[in-house]
């Protein structure tokens, strides 16, 4: 279980699982996780051969990019979960869905309320040499989880995982936090994300 504290950050997680053997390579990536009052707040650090940040509008195929993902579902009793996903830019593809074949596109209120700051900039790039890590912040307020009615995070139970990938890449790769355990690459596999637990601000 990771513990997501209030009013800071949680200490580095490494996407360090590569379950399909097909492909090998592992780009170095971390990520850390808090919340506060307004919603969750999250630090991706990556490290990788080559970079590429092609898809400039929201809701767009941003997996064929350097890609991080961020899904989540709120409620055990609820068998829908969020994908939030980011290309090295910071754009944003978001969905409410309950697998790969039945996603719910976010309104764009959603796209306009989570906000991103990348240190690649904002203006799309074709795949070139990586100069060195990138790193990108974002912020989903809670009103971002649109389906939820989520007035709080403090004491939460949740479930989730977290993913980079880069499926148009010269060497594209499939790398997780949590395992997951298919014969191939699928990420829309709620029965394989882990705890995360909210811990009130005294916690």
């Amino acid at each position: 279980m990771l513990k997501v504290p209030f009013g800071g950050l949680s200490e580095p997680q490494r996407l360090d699982c590569l379950n399909w053997p097909a492909w090998p390579y592992k780009p170095s990536v971390e990520f850390r996780i808090g919340y506060d009052d307004g919603g969750i707040h999250l630090e991706w650090t990556v490290d990788e051969q080559t970079i590429r940040a092609k898809q400039g509008m929201p809701g767009g195929e941003v997996y064929e990019d350097s890609c991080v993902e961020f899904f989540f579902k709120p409620s055990a009793d609820d068998p829908h979960y969020y994908n939030f996903e980011w290309n090295a830019i910071g754009n944003l593809c978001v969905s409410w869905r309950t697998g790969r074949f039945d996603p719910e596109p976010a309104p764009a209120s959603v796209y306009e309320l989570v906000q991103a700051d990348a240190s690649c900039g904002f203006v799309p790039f074709d795949e070139r040499q990586a100069k060195g890590p990138w790193t990108l912040k974002v912020f989903i307020p809670l009103k971002a989880l649109w389906k939820s009615g989520l007035e709080s995070l403090r004491g939460l139970q949740a479930r989730a995982n977290f993913y980079k990938c880069g499926d148009g890449l010269t060497v594209p790769h499939f790398v997780t936090w949590a395992p997951i355990a298919t014969e191939k690459p699928d990420y829309h596999r709620p029965e394989f994300f882990a705890d995360l637990q909210f811990v009130p601000e005294n916690g």
